[in-house]
């Protein structure tokens, strides 16, 4: 009884290996005939203003053979491009390669007077195809702007520079935000989000109107508007 069942656990493993032979033998003749060699790629979530940038990575793969490919490869070859967050590589046999890309997140726009760019959370530079007009600008007129940078970008990553803020200037005194209505709202080095809400709280979007057109929030809590130009009229509200 123990020959015959040794006897039929040989026949069936026999079977399997000329089965998985077989199919070996069939899967290399199909690869070599280039059966299973790339035609085809879909990608997604890239903007077509972008696909200039994302195009000779996935180009260098058509006509390859789709088991070769190593999708960590292009994956990190994607991501190495300005402006591409992630990507994901997903395989669909024969012949097809789908690409899901996640690209950057610009939060402001730098200008220097000659040049603009994007920059991400992390003060990243973009591409120009990520500048947008609905992006906080932030124009350097002198000052620390490296200093200030990572604290403006941080600030504009959780959406806190109000809609009224026209753009922010970096200057000696700090960060300036200017309101679409003229005024300018000094900073200075930190704590915007608090300070943006002293000028409002204290009534400083009404300042304007009362013949104030610059506001100086670096005073704990306290809100100094002046005259302009003479700096030594001032109140405290």
């Amino acid at each position: 009884m123990r020959i015959g069942l040794r006897s039929g656990s040989v026949k069936v493993f026999g079977a399997l290996l000329v089965t998985t032979a077989v199919l070996l033998l069939v899967f290399r003749f199909l690869e070599g005939s280039g059966e299973f060699d790339l035609r085809e790629i879909g990608v997604y979530g890239c903007r077509p203003v972008d696909s200039a940038a994302v195009a000779p990575a996935l180009y260098a793969c058509l006509g390859r053979p789709l088991p070769g490919l190593s999708a960590e490869g292009i994956e990190s070859e994607l991501a190495s491009i300005p402006g591409i967050d992630s990507a994901e590589v997903l395989f669909e046999m024969p012949d097809r390669l789908d690409v899901v890309i996640s690209l950057s997140r610009p939060v402001l726009v730098l200008c220097d007077g000659a040049a603009e760019v994007a920059l991400t959370r992390g003060c990243e530079p973009l591409p120009p195809t990520f500048i947008s007009d609905t992006l906080p600008r932030v124009e350097i007129s002198g000052g620390e702007y490296r200093r200030l940078l990572p604290q403006l970008a941080e600030w504009a990553s959780t959406n806190g520079i109000p809609d009224t803020v026209d753009r922010i200037l970096v200057e000696p005194s700090g960060a300036v935000a200017i309101s679409s209505d003229g005024m300018r709202i000094i900073l200075g080095f930190s704590d915007f989000d608090s300070r943006m809400e002293t000028f409002v709280s204290s009534g400083g979007r009404c300042a304007m109107r009362d013949g104030w057109v610059e506001a100086d929030t670096r005073f704990d809590g306290q809100l100094v508007l002046r005259e302009n130009p003479s700096p030594r009229s001032e109140v405290s509200i």
